[in-house]
């Protein structure tokens, strides 16, 4: 019986505008572990598909040092999570809704008004892709060298800037609807997962152009995110690639 293989490459940067980095990530049990380096981060690697594994992103929000708060205590407790997950069941509404709880009482220790992350999460359970986003983190897939944004955007513009209408850390009363979603993947086909640093800079087009070749996964992460910081590296810049074999 063949084993399917998810080769996987992770690349978190502080981005060129920025002293701090409020992103953080969940990939083969990594998380990042310092929220005060300015340091990126780059992993690599492969795991079985047949192992419900996971891989997330998260995007901090909230002021001061509060995003990478938030977005640490979500990867901190998707850490904690999926050490105890049962295998070969959904879990990703579960644990969105365990991870809003988390930040909320992170948020209400500090005795904070609000503080929240975004998240894209996919989860691969055998044949089968599961996704769950919430707020403008996106999901994309690339099959047959066409590139198409599986995640849903929450997101409202207003004043010249933008506002995330759904996130993780919710206040008590308000009801976690997060985008989920399940299909299949083919061989070949490639996912990413990424903070808003790698889509405000980057088209679509670009996106594909980078990602849709044959080069090292790794490589791949990395001139992705090298691209978006030579287009202005305005935020914090996370993505993780995800390749099926």
């Amino acid at each position: 019986m063949r084993r399917n293989i998810v080769e996987y490459a992770c690349v978190c940067s502080v981005g060129r505008r920025r002293r701090n980095n409020e992103d953080n990530f969940f990939c083969d049990g990594h998380i990042r572990e310092d929220v005060n380096s300015l340091d990126d981060v780059l992993l690599s690697g492969e795991v079985s598909a047949d192992t419900n594994e996971l891989f997330a992103v998260f995007d901090g929000m909230g002021g001061e040092a509060c995003g990478e708060v938030a977005s640490y205590t979500a990867a901190d407790e998707a850490r904690s999570f999926t050490q105890s997950r049962m295998e070969y069941e959904e879990y990703l509404y579960e644990l969105a809704e365990r991870l809003n709880e988390k930040v909320r009482e992170e948020t209400e220790a500090r005795t904070l008004v609000l503080m929240g992350t975004t998240a894209a999460m996919l989860q691969v359970s055998g044949e089968d892709v599961y996704i769950l986003n919430a707020g403008d983190s996106r999901i994309y897939k690339l099959s047959r060298h066409e590139l198409r944004q599986i995640s849903e955007e929450h997101i409202v513009f207003s004043g010249g800037g933008k506002a995330i209408t759904k996130f993780l850390g919710l206040p008590e009363g308000h009801s976690l609807y997060p985008y989920i979603a399940m299909g299949k993947y083919k061989s070949g086909d490639i996912f990413l997962l990424c903070s808003d640093g790698v889509t405000d800079m980057l088209t679509d087009d670009e996106i594909q152009d980078i990602i849709d070749s044959k080069k090292e996964l790794k490589s791949l992460a990395r001139e992705l995110v090298d691209a978006a910081l030579e287009k202005g590296g305005i935020d914090n810049t996370t993505a993780i690639l995800l390749r099926f074999r």
